[in-house]
């Protein structure tokens, strides 16, 4: 088997139109992911690496699965997947050839490529990554994103104003693109449009920065804190709803930020000093009248019109006869683009000359009504009251229904909303009618969505009863979904979970806090409760702030989920850094079961474990593991009992106790194969590695962990072992590898608000430092340690604890112990963001 390097690069293997990548596990075909199984992407790593070789089939069995019995069906049923996901027929068998009555052989041509993390880096994070791609050209907008590429160079915050429908999102998302390399850290894009109240603003613009709230934060203080070092474009989309809270922020960010500018989009101004207000005004449908001579596709309005008609119908052609036609129809509509692409989408079905005739029988009516009002805002209404006026009446009142979702929704959540008729067949309609956006999902199916304006507009038609109604069900359905996700999360199934969560979070956060507001606590506690795991996992912190408003609402303390949430509280103080707080909550989680009865959930002796650990009381922090354990074993639940069999294990390794920790280990692990979660495994992977007595084992164990973690979505646990396995390349003398790991999960803990494991991962970023000549910020940041946390303690692999208090003691005899000392001081006194940032600087400065 060829040898994979354990350096600064990422294996590529290319064959086909495949491309393998094996450090990240990831397919690629025709340059688009595949997601596959684990064990059909470890086969396909295995079957490539021994190519040119028969590979038997319980040598495969046997590398793949391990001790793990499985049937050689399933093999075979594995072996199918992998031909479809790299595009081989099996009749062929152009990658993979069944050599009957023996095994298997790889026979495809393969392409070694050693990827550098630079070249991976441009690759995965090209400019403008944070944008959604590019799926339709920007048509009849090329001089004023010229001009506009000008005025974003002079001003650091542009708002482009218009009508709803007017085009100003495409046009911001074109324009980030455009100037995005003159920022270092790229662009940010945050899109309020699911925020449906302005209590909410900040908490989703946080959620969607990815920015972490520390003690003693406001969000606010938390959102500037982050910016305020770095060199971004922020992307504020669809503002109007919220312009105060927007603009209060906004405000901030150009007197505190100075290297932040804003791009925000919004149907009036932000009215901040420092604004360039520009107005994005419709596509222009003047020149037929003008000039006889003029090419129809030459008019901005004319030409969208005809790319859209054709995306819907290929055949249809613009000629003499439907020409004047389809400008009078882009006239009538005053060129906004969504009206037009409403209308357009309509050519295939009842063509042109019907389209205008119906837009006579809507405007000839509406001419008188306009007077004092904003004309581009009346079509704009009077598109979509006639693209809604031709609905069937059960078209019309599912479009309402929609109207109350967030975000995107798949058929199952439709079919719960739709109060009759075959919710399947109505969507298609609705999409067929433009009303309805379809979006395809990563895994195959679809999900739907209204656009903002469609909505809006549907809600507006909505009843305050049946909106009351209707909401009401949406939360009851999305507690059942929440539910769902907390059950996949602990099976086979965890990434399904993972991606359910990520796709109905913003339908989640409004479900919850419609609950809440009427009193439906059973939903509420519900959502939240369910998605502790998920919020962990995928670090989605927003949903422990959900739990603390929960609690606070009148009878919440009395309600049976309540120590749970309470538990949430107590976790995400102890993410934050809050160790004080975190341990109060945690005995008062504790003291509400005893109070409730509830069947105690372990979220108070996990929270409390950590923090003891954390602060040096290991002795203390052993007996909650201990505790833990037992609570686990109590509850039957097989996931719970692998993760508190982890804890344990690290917990005795911190002590010296190896024995105790690979009985430990080797429990976690029987359970973990029980339940086939990518978590589970993972978790006893990790306790492998930190129980582990050669930096060998450690790191191999940190390697598959990282690996099955990333297979499910677990952005944390993926995180947490790279930590480790960083350090230890570090270590081994892979300094380049390793920097570059660090330098990742210190991002990443940052971001997320992590300092928890911040904290953790800066002691081996001290070892780093120390190893390419930083020794003086190696001290600082030894100095911030200490003033926050406690250095070398548990968790820690037994060869990195012992790294780091050699670390410091070198570092202080180099430097002497007056200037350590300095340092030190400096370190521990300065913000905790400044250190961190120079820290990761230095570490993706590439050292050899």
């Amino acid at each position: 088997m060829q040898a994979l390097p354990r350096t600064g690069s990422t294996v590529i293997l290319r064959f086909a139109s495949c491309e393998l990548d094996v450090g990240r596990v990831v397919l690629r075909r025709d340059g688009s992911e595949v997601r596959v199984e684990p064990q059909v992407f470890d086969l396909l790593v295995y079957l490539a690496l021994h190519r040119g070789k028969v590979v038997r089939k319980e040598e495969l069995l046997d590398e793949v699965w391990g001790d793990r019995f499985v049937s050689e069906s399933a093999l075979t049923t594995r072996i199918k997947s992998l031909r479809q996901a790299v595009g081989d027929d099996g009749t062929r068998q152009a990658v993979v050839r069944t050599v009957h009555g023996k095994g298997y052989e790889f026979v495809a041509p393969v392409e070694v490529v050693d990827e550098s993390a630079d070249e991976r880096s441009a690759r995965e994070s090209p400019v403008g990554a944070g944008l959604p791609v590019t799926v339709q050209a920007l048509i009849g907008r090329e001089s004023l994103l010229a001009v506009l590429v000008e005025a974003a160079a002079t001003h650091r915050l542009v708002t482009l104003v218009g009508p709803g429908g007017v085009g100003k999102t495409s046009l911001a998302f074109e324009l980030a693109r455009g100037v995005a390399p003159r920022y270092s850290d790229g662009v940010t894009l945050v899109e309020l449009v699911s925020v449906v109240d302005e209590d909410a603003t900040l908490d989703a613009v946080a959620t969607s920065i990815d920015v972490n709230v520390r003690r003693s934060s406001s969000i606010e203080d938390a959102i500037l804190e982050m910016l305020r070092p770095r060199e971004s474009l922020l992307v504020l989309d669809n503002c109007e709803h919220l312009i105060e809270p927007v603009a209060a922020l906004v405000s901030r960010v150009l007197r505190e930020a100075p290297m932040v500018s804003v791009l925000a989009t919004s149907r009036e101004p932000l009215a901040v000093p420092g604004e360039h207000v520009w107005l994005v005004e419709p596509l222009s449908t003047a020149g037929a009248d003008d000039d006889i001579d003029t090419e129809p596709t030459s008019i901005p309005a004319v030409a969208l019109f005809v790319e859209r008609a054709r995306a819907a119908d290929p055949s249809f052609v613009l000629d003499e006869e439907t020409a004047p036609v389809v400008v009078e129809i882009c006239r009538r509509l005053d060129g906004i683009p969504l009206a037009i692409e409403l209308a357009a989408a309509r050519a295939r079905t009842i063509g042109v000359a019907e389209i205008a005739r119906r837009l006579d029988e809507r405007f000839g009516l509406l001419k008188a009504m306009r007077r004092g009002s904003d004309p581009r805002h009346r079509a704009m209404h009077d598109a979509i009251s006639w693209s809604y006026d031709m609905l069937e009446p059960d078209e019309q009142e599912l479009f309402t229904t929609l109207s109350v979702f967030a975000g995107t929704f798949d058929l199952t959540a439709a079919g719960r909303m739709c109060a009759s008729g075959d919710a399947l067949d109505l969507l298609t309609r609705l999409a067929e009618r433009s009303m309805l956006t379809v979006r395809r999902h990563v895994g195959g199916g679809a999900r739907y969505e209204l656009l903002e304006t469609l909505r809006d507009y549907g809600r507006a038609r909505l009843a305050d009863e049946h909106a009351a109604e209707l909401y009401t069900e949406h939360a009851s359905h999305f507690a059942a979904e929440a539910a769902i996700v907390a059950r996949d999360l602990h099976g086979p199934a965890e990434v399904v979970g993972i991606e359910r969560a990520e796709a109905s979070f913003a339908d989640m956060r409004s479900a919850q806090r419609f609950a809440l507001d009427v009193g439906a606590l059973d939903d509420a506690f519900g959502i939240i409760a369910s998605l502790r795991e998920f919020a962990m996992r995928a670090m989605r912190y927003e949903v422990f702030a959900w739990a603390d408003v929960a609690c606070r609402v009148p009878g919440g303390l009395d309600h049976p989920l309540a120590p749970t949430l309470t538990g949430m509280h107590a976790y995400g103080a102890w993410v934050r850094g809050e160790f004080e707080l975190a341990v109060e909550l945690a005995n008062e989680t504790r003291q509400l079961e005893t109070a409730l009865a509830t069947p105690p959930s372990g979220l108070a002796e996990r929270v409390l474990g950590n923090v003891l650990y954390i602060v040096g009381r290991s002795d203390l922090g052993n007996e909650e593991a201990t505790r833990q354990l037992q609570l686990a074993e109590d509850s039957g639940d097989k996931s719970r009992l692998v993760h508190a069999c982890y804890m344990a294990a690290v917990a005795l390794s911190s002590i010296g106790d190896y024995d105790g920790a690979a009985e430990l280990v080797r429990r976690a692990r029987t359970e973990a194969v029980k339940t086939s979660s990518p978590t589970d495994l993972a978790s006893a992977a990790v306790a492998e590695g930190f129980s582990a007595r050669s930096s060998d084992d450690a790191l191999e164990a940190f390697v598959t962990a990282d690996r099955l973690a990333r297979s499910a979505g677990n952005r944390w646990m993926s995180a947490f072992a790279r930590t480790e396995a960083s350090g230890l390349l570090v270590h081994r003398g892979e300094v380049g590898a390793g920097c570059a790991g660090l330098a990742e999960t210190v991002g990443l803990w940052y971001r997320a608000g992590e300092w928890s494991q911040q904290w953790h991962t800066l002691s081996r970023c001290m070892i780093a430092l120390h190893r390419i000549g930083q020794t003086e910020l190696a001290v600082e940041l030894l100095g911030a340690i200490e003033a926050h946390a406690m250095l070398a303690v548990a968790p820690m692999s037994s060869t990195l604890h012992d790294v780091v208090l050699v670390t410091r003691d070198s570092l202080v005899e180099e430097l002497g112990t007056d200037r350590a000392d300095e340092l030190r001081s400096i370190g521990g006194s300065c913000p905790v963001e400044d250190i961190v940032h120079r820290t990761r600087k230095a570490l993706l400065a590439r050292p050899t």
